[in-house]
């Protein structure tokens, strides 16, 4: 983590602080993602008892959009991406589109995203992704983008339920599929060009 800053310091030194608008026209991003989520957990112990636990989940992963830069201000584009949970072995994998609006308030450069989407990872759920962030100039055509924000990522997942069948006795039955959304913190660095 530390070597991933000093990277990110010096990467953003180098930069004009300065960024230019974006130009009409073709408009591409790869971005490098982490997500974050706090998750319950459940165990039993030596007695039976079902404790719960809480613990944060890690997710890393890339997206990458295209599309069209309408004018200095406003994007539009589709990108797909894919973030995974060594821990858990989970994946979230959404297929989205993209409204993007680039600001400018003098040397001051903020942008604001919005993804809207599928998430295809654990059958398909629905997928929303706002972000805000900050853009550095890199050259001519390039940007750097800093941003954070929130993913709500769905997926369908078995649900069962269990009944008491007798004073000792308990019955786990199978009742079909249920969709969830597991909401995410999400941070990105990417590049636009």
């Amino acid at each position: 983590m530390k070597k991933i800053l000093i990277i990110l310091t010096i990467l953003l030194t180098t930069l004009s602080s300065e960024a230019r608008q974006p130009r009409r026209g073709y408009r591409g991003f790869l971005e490098w993602s982490n997500s974050v989520r706090s998750e319950k957990f459940g165990y039993s112990d030596m007695g039976g008892n079902l404790l719960m636990s809480r613990e944060n989940t890690f997710y890393t992963g890339f997206s990458t959009s295209h599309g069209y830069q309408i004018n200095p201000m406003f994007f539009i584009g589709a990108g797909l991406g894919m973030e995974r949970c060594g821990k858990l072995d989970n994946w979230v994998a959404p297929i989205f589109i993209q409204g993007r609006i680039d600001l400018k308030f003098g040397k001051f450069t903020p942008f604001g995203d919005l993804r809207l989407g599928a998430n295809v990872a654990e059958g398909v759920g629905v997928y929303i992704s706002p972000t805000i962030g900050y853009r550095f100039n890199w050259g001519r055509k390039m940007g750097v983008n800093l941003g954070i924000g929130l993913s709500l990522a769905g997926y369908r997942a078995d649900h069962y339920e269990g009944t008491m069948t007798g004073p000792d006795s308990y019955e786990i039955q199978y009742v079909g599929t249920k969709n969830h959304i597991r909401p995410y913190f999400s941070f990105r660095l990417g590049i636009d060009f």
